[in-house]
């Protein structure tokens, strides 16, 4: 137990560069997580400097230890990981996020989990997908300092054509990547299945999930954590294809990207989805759809150019961050995806 809280560990299967696993697990030891598992989803790994991270690599012979062949989409892969965590995790909580995720909120999470009222099977934390101002360098990781938040779903088809124009229809619930945040799960349940986004029962048992929303705190998401990591994320996508569960908007996404031609149309295209004008600041902030205080980042990365960047990746990216003052937003429901 940390800070007076209590225990946390963190799971991430990720294929990125070891300097964003360092950053990532940087991020949440700070936020007082008793142990961060690693997986990184490939080789080679990395070699964590601290006794709480533990790291593994999941090549061919992890995979063969396991009894099983390597699923071949990432989704599958991660499921079968973050359930076998969750069967031998000993905190009390388990938080599943992706290495470009970072859960924010006015106190560190330690203290939040060991001020939860009742006992909750699970806590889902709403995305905050990170974008760039016009005048911020589109170069530089984590460059973004602007966080906006899902639309409500009966309004968001029309009001995200206002706001992006026909760049609207690649966006659910105003968000390009996904709105339905990540979560958090208490341990020794044997009923829940653990995945992905949500939690759930086994059809089996009749117990009724109890999951509550973490209000005051959000995921916050850098859905493209800079220009020349997207280009670089989109590229690995379009020639690994074992993403398996993309949504249509996010093929789409894809699709637009394939066809363009030069790197500056790569970047016009990044900037429309990626960027706010000032008007769209405004229009956003009025709805309290935009969460515009950044988390303090401790270490200023350098600016990443295109050639730099590894196409043969999959991107997730990560960031150091400090706690930040909950930022105003409409609350959603541990249902409202």
């Amino acid at each position: 137990m940390n800070r007076d809280g209590a225990d946390f560990e963190v799971v991430v299967m990720a294929l990125c560069p070891e300097e964003h696993f360092r950053r990532f697990c940087d991020y949440y030891l700070d936020q007082g997580a008793s142990r961060i598992l690693v997986f990184h989803d490939g080789d080679p790994g990395f070699s964590p400097n601290d006794c709480r991270i533990e790291a593994t690599v999941c090549d061919s012979a992890f995979w063969a230890a396991t009894g099983q062949e390597r699923p071949f989409s990432v989704e599958e892969r991660q499921r079968f990981i973050y359930r076998q965590v969750y069967a031998r995790c000993q905190a009390r909580w388990l938080l599943i996020v992706d290495i470009d995720e970072f859960v924010f909120g006015p106190k560190p999470l330690d203290r939040f989990f060991g001020a939860l009222d009742g006992e909750p099977d699970c806590v889902r934390f709403t995305s905050a997908e990170a974008v760039y101002l016009a005048s911020e360098n589109l170069t530089r990781d984590f460059g973004a300092s602007t966080f906006r938040l899902p639309m409500e779903r009966h309004v968001s088809p029309v009001l995200a054509r206002i706001v992006y124009g026909r760049m609207g229809a690649l966006f659910t619930r105003g968000l390009l990547g996904h709105s339905r945040g990540k979560q958090a799960v208490r341990t020794g349940n044997p009923a829940l299945v653990v995945d992905i986004h949500d939690a759930a029962v086994r059809s089996s048992d009749t117990t009724r999930l109890d999951a509550t929303a973490a209000h005051g705190f959000h995921l916050a998401h850098y859905d493209a954590i800079s220009f020349p990591r997207w280009a670089a994320k989109c590229a690995d996508r379009l020639s690994r294809l074992d993403a398996q569960e993309m949504g249509r908007k996010r093929e789409r996404q894809l699709a637009l990207f394939a066809s363009c031609r030069t790197p500056v149309e790569r970047e016009q295209l990044f900037r429309r989805l990626y960027t706010l004008s000032w008007w769209q600041k405004r229009f956003l902030k009025a709805l309290r759809l935009l969460c515009a205080e950044a988390p303090i980042m401790k270490q200023a990365p350098e600016p990443v150019s295109p050639a730099s960047a590894h196409a043969g990746h999959s991107i997730r990216g990560s960031m150091i961050a400090q706690r930040q003052d909950a930022c105003n937003s409409v609350q959603q429901s541990p249902t409202d995806r």
